[in-house]
């Protein structure tokens, strides 16, 4: 059987700090191609993806914010009418704080596909990966360092059950921030395509027209899950809010309580394979020019980091972990 052709589909904005991790990850499960769009970048992570490009690791494509469409949607929407992802067996989309992790067989990407020939479309929900309490930014890896995450089966909020999906392109019509979709004029039907969650179940019927989240019906996470870095340190959420969000314009929303609906440690959670990502990253490195980028660009994220906590509100957050003025200062 030839080879599977897997395209990974993202899009950054200042995610120079975890970008070479993310990337090294998900090449250690399997896949080999990446689409990355980039908009907007205050730190210099375009220069790294323009870098990684031209060393044949990834393909890297200008995303500016425009006045009609959100720049993830933009992006999902011009990957969707590219060739060579299109002829892909299957893609995925997933964000750079988005980890798949496949628990099953040598946890590589095509153990989960292996263990699902007949589907066209695998639902895999998020884990919510909280702070663990960490205060300060680190360079220790952060699928090493944040090992604490949400409950599955009694989830601490509405966002505990969102999922993101690895699909078959041909079988659908463009493509969405958590799934794949067919045209709103289109007459869909069951037969269609087969989607199936982390257990390998049959979800077809509730999730063929719409949804971006499980119910205690659909839920599934025994094959697969998506560890879902949110905010790691209270350093680094600083800097998230200074970013925005991909699919808003408005950073005011990444306030103290996006903090507390994603800083979730019930459970212990280090099921994610690591090993290989640090000598990735190493070889990486020994290119001049990749490591004198990823050095400019942490050098940047250090100075946008000390002039936020020049602001007390801020410096307060990061010592207590609490906003002044927030619900939580107020009990």
């Amino acid at each position: 059987m030839a080879p599977r052709r897997k395209v990974l589909v993202s899009t950054m904005k200042n995610e120079g700090p975890y970008l070479l991790e993310w990337l090294a990850y998900h090449k250690s499960i399997g896949i080999e191609e990446f689409c990355i769009f980039s908009n907007d970048c205050t730190d210099g992570t375009n220069l790294i993806l323009n870098r990684l490009d031209q060393m044949g690791l990834i393909k890297h494509y200008d995303n500016p914010l425009g006045p009609r469409m959100d720049p993830q949607r933009a992006a999902y929407s011009r990957a969707g009418k590219m060739d060579w992802v299109k002829s892909a067996d299957w893609v995925l989309i997933v964000d750079a704080d988005e980890f798949l992790n496949v628990k099953i067989g040598d946890h590589s990407i095509d153990a989960l596909i292996d263990a699902n020939p007949d589907a066209d479309a695998i639902a895999v929900n998020w884990r919510l990966m909280g702070s663990c309490g960490h205060a300060h930014m680190s360079d220790e890896l952060v699928t090493e360092r944040f090992t604490r995450g949400s409950t599955f089966e009694e989830p601490e909020n509405g966002l505990v059950w969102g999922f993101k999906t690895l699909f078959r392109p041909g079988k659908f019509d463009f493509y969405g921030v958590h799934r794949p979709k067919m045209f709103k004029d289109k007459d869909v039907t069951p037969d269609m395509a087969k989607w199936v969650n982390g257990d390998g179940k049959d979800v077809t019927e509730k999730l063929m027209i719409k949804g971006w989240r499980s119910n205690k019906d659909i839920l599934g996470y025994s094959m697969a899950q998506v560890n879902h870095y949110a905010i790691k340190s209270r350093e680094d959420f600083l800097l998230k809010r200074l970013r925005g969000t991909a699919n808003s314009k408005n950073k005011d929303r990444i306030d103290q309580d996006y903090f507390g609906k994603y800083d979730l440690n019930a459970n212990e959670d280090s099921s994610i394979q690591t090993a290989a990502i640090q000598p990735m990253v190493d070889e990486w490195m020994q290119d001049g020019d990749l490591a004198a980028l990823v050095r400019a660009c942490a050098e940047c994220s250090r100075r946008a980091l000390a002039y936020q906590v020049e602001v007390p509100e801020y410096k307060h957050f990061v010592d207590t972990g609490v906003f002044p003025g927030s619900r939580e200062a107020a009990e």
